[in-house]
């Protein structure tokens, strides 16, 4: 009986956490997935740097997930904005959409496995940036107040 008990809290325990989660924490999870198969995929790459570069395959659910999470961050970007929600971050996440998709064209048209062992080791370390500032659209800041440009400000050099 006191196992069930035990068992009973600890789901429960789960599902408070889990309901907990926002949009951010859910890309966060998505993004070090992402991440940890884009370090995979560098490392493996690397191991054969004079190989020609194998391009991602259609077919390929990496390739499906990159576009998915381009999608998601651009999809958050706009939710941040029409919610009034901080430049920097719809910029954040607008830029890493963009990103993203370079790469995927990079990977590509990378012609040795050295090139693409490179992108996946840049695209790996923006899954990590992506993971760590996603969890922030979760947070509860009213900026219903805040008079925000509805729009990235143009990079002033």
């Amino acid at each position: 009986m006191l196992r069930v008990i035990g068992t009973s809290l600890i789901l429960l325990t789960s599902l408070a956490s889990a309901a907990q989660a926002g949009p951010g924490s859910d890309f966060a999870e998505f993004a070090q997935r992402l991440g940890e198969e884009a370090t995979t995929r560098s490392r493996a790459a690397a191991q054969r740097p004079a190989a020609p570069a194998t391009p991602l395959d259609i077919e390929d659910p990496y390739s499906f997930e990159l576009d998915q999470f381009a999608v998601e961050a651009m999809m958050l970007s706009r939710e941040i904005d029409a919610a009034g929600g901080p430049v920097d971050l719809r910029c954040i996440f607008r830029g890493m959409s963009n990103d993203t998709q370079a790469r995927i064209e990079a990977i590509n048209t990378a012609e040795t496995a050295a090139e693409q062992a490179h992108i996946y080791a840049g695209l790996a370390d923006l899954m990590r940036d992506a993971a760590e500032i996603a969890p922030a659209v979760d947070t509860d800041t009213d900026l219903s107040e805040l008079n925000l440009p509805a729009s990235c400000p143009a990079r002033q050099n």
